[in-house]
């Protein structure tokens, strides 16, 4: 192997346990991901920190009690260590101090969670408009009050592997909307927001379409027209 080999496989470790934590924070839209310039920096950050300790382990010379008479063995272990010794190190927080009646870490994670909430806001500010058209397109016509127990468990039978978390989360959230001083036909809109966040729209525009007949709205009252005088 190159000398170069090692460091490219450290990288490409850290850049990937970043690239899947990003991607599971945005299930319903990976792809924008690549759109958002804080990302693309959480991805190299993670893999330059994989890089840079392999480099401090070589200087250093440390074998980890690896035999030098195999060097493949060695450089194996050498690995490894910079990989998950990095990844731990850059999630880890060195002390934490209180500010405003909350707990505040400070240390290597402090960076990467700065990147994160960046990132948040540059994809939400990216695919705000098109989720809002995208919600408003499948739940027109859809009546929260006979939907709000039927879509949301159709959608996460469809799905299977939703975790109890988030399957706890998202009822809450719609006991929340249900309880709200809002219109039945926002609390709908709302409530596809809610459903696309866990499921995806794809999911939840199937759903819609299979309960179609028993969660649609009643038709909106004709105007009564004046008669002529």
């Amino acid at each position: 192997m190159s000398s170069l080999g090692p460091y490219l496989i450290v990288a490409a470790l850290g850049g990937l346990v970043g690239a899947a934590e990003l991607i599971s924070r945005y299930r319903d839209r990976p792809a924008s991901l690549a759109r958002v310039i804080s990302t693309w920096a959480y991805v190299l950050i993670n893999a330059g920190a994989g890089a840079t300790a392999l480099l401090l382990i070589h200087i250093f010379e440390w074998d980890f009690g690896a035999s030098a008479s195999t060097p493949g063995a060695r450089g194996a272990v050498q690995v490894m260590v910079a990989g998950f010794g990095s990844m731990a190190l850059f999630r880890s927080a060195l002390f934490t101090v209180r500010i405003h009646d909350q707990d505040v870490a400070v240390g290597p994670s402090t960076l990467l969670t700065a990147l994160l909430a960046a990132a948040d806001r540059g994809v939400d500010r990216m695919v705000a408009q098109n989720r809002s058209a995208k919600a408003r397109s499948i739940m027109t016509h859809v009546s929260f009050a006979r939907s709000r127990l039927a879509l949301p468990t159709l959608c996460l039978a469809l799905l299977q592997n939703v975790s109890a978390e988030d399957q706890r989360d998202l009822r809450t959230a719609v006991d929340a909307l249900a309880g709200s001083k809002m219109s039945d036909t926002q609390k709908a809109l709302n409530l596809g927001l809610l459903l696309m966040n866990v499921a995806g729209a794809d999911v939840v525009e199937a759903a819609v379409k299979t309960l179609h007949d028993e969660i649609k709205a009643d038709p909106a009252p004709k105007p009564v027209e004046e008669s002529a005088a």
